[in-house]
């Protein structure tokens, strides 16, 4: 834990501390934020304050006086319940507004670790409880350069099993091999594993035509369409660099018609193209507001790319958001490209990822484009390059 990154984090957001609080593991953003081990055995209700100017204080139950023991400040022991009141109120600045893992609403559930009984009880203490949206991405979601260079590697092992994949596919598709989703699916996992890629979050997506029409669609030995000449293939595909300690994810999504250029119906091409705007518009706006040095909140991305989808007349087919948080973790903790499942207000930080992916499912067939942004302080970075274009002919 970095004490004194979290109390100048705080006196830039006004606040007066950062009341931490779990229960069971109820809080995994407290575990990252104070640097916890998840190992420790913990049954009882703990409090940890950081004021934004002095020493910290842990507040834990006398059953287990030992938890917490790591961090530095003070430590409040409590028996009764209302012995645990009492600290708080007397530990708690009167009419200061603290953080916590509170989202109004639950806007952001992500965020949202903290029950509302707890909130009570704090609030009765006589301070403002804020939410720790936008403070915990600095200590939950920003990465390393290490982890930022690792990012970039990996999507370009990715890409590369991507391309060898199809130039595969494309020989079969010639030779007149059977296809089936499921067996590409393990022949793409052979391929990433061989080019130093760790499928810890799963295996990807491979799906065909109306089966792309399902975001999470996942192909398996008992279930496994055909691919034939004239279908369309979404790839989903997703990993980390082997071997790397805290490596980032990177998560890409690739569109290919199992035939020629020619062949390609002209339904595809157009939604394909409506997929690629609101994929480029949302990162054209981005780049804007950091270049101008301006907030930008992952609701204003989505907003941008549904838009898109919408004045093209396709807008009740866009059924997710536009793109989520990248750390460690494939769905990380920070800022996610939603204002449709959720209304997320958090800001893209400098030192951030994030994947961009506006999608179209129709009955007949899905489409999917899908890059990953490196969020800088004035600029943005696309991974996974060359982004997609226009539809990948196998043939």
């Amino acid at each position: 834990m970095d004490l004194a990154q979290i109390q100048q984090a705080l006196q830039a957001e006004g606040l007066a501390g950062w009341l931490f609080y779990d229960f069971r593991g109820s809080n995994p953003i407290a575990y990252k934020v104070l640097s916890l081990s998840t190992r420790e055995f913990y049954s009882r209700r703990w409090f940890y304050f950081i004021p934004a100017q002095g020493e910290p204080t842990a507040c834990v139950s006398s059953v287990e006086s030992h938890v917490l023991r790591s961090l530095p400040g003070k430590r409040l022991v409590f028996r009764t319940w209302q012995e645990l009141e009492m600290h708080l109120g007397a530990l708690l600045p009167k009419g200061g507004r603290i953080a916590m893992e509170y989202s109004p609403r639950n806007a952001i559930p992500y965020i949202s670790r903290v029950d509302a009984g707890t909130i009570e009880l704090v609030r009765a203490c006589g301070v403002e409880v804020v939410s720790s949206a936008d403070l915990a991405q600095y200590f939950v979601a920003r990465l390393t350069e290490v982890q930022v260079r690792g990012h970039r590697e990996a999507g370009r092992r990715l890409i590369a099993a991507k391309d060898q994949l199809l130039a595969e596919l494309g020989q079969d598709l010639r030779a007149g091999r059977e296809l089936h989703e499921y067996g590409v699916q393990q022949r793409f996992v052979a391929l990433m594993r061989s080019m130093g890629i760790q499928l810890s979050g799963g295996y990807p997506i491979v799906a065909v035509n109306g089966n792309a029409s399902n975001p999470h669609y996942a192909p398996g030995e008992e279930h496994s369409s055909p691919i034939r000449r004239g279908d369309l293939l979404l790839l989903d595909f997703w990993g980390t660099l082997e071997g790397e300690e805290d490596a980032v994810f990177g998560d890409y999504t690739w569109m290919a018609f199992a035939g020629s250029e020619d062949e390609i119906p002209q339904k595809q091409r157009e939604v394909f193209e409506v997929v690629r705007q609101a994929r480029d518009s949302a990162i054209a706006f981005i780049r804007e507001r950091l270049v101008a040095g301006t907030r930008v909140e992952g609701r204003e991305v989505d907003d941008v790319a549904r838009n898109v989808i919408a004045k093209a007349g396709y807008g009740d087919y866009f059924v997710h958001r536009t793109g989520h948080s990248i750390t460690t973790m494939d769905h990380g903790d920070g800022a996610n490209n939603d204002n449709f499942e959720s209304m997320d207000s958090r800001a893209l930080l400098a030192g951030t990822c994030c994947s961009i992916e506006p999608g179209i499912y129709l009955p007949e067939f899905g489409v999917r484009s899908e890059v990953d942004l490196l969020i800088h302080e004035h600029d943005v970075e696309v991974t996974g390059v060359p982004a997609q274009e226009r539809l990948t002919p196998l043939l």
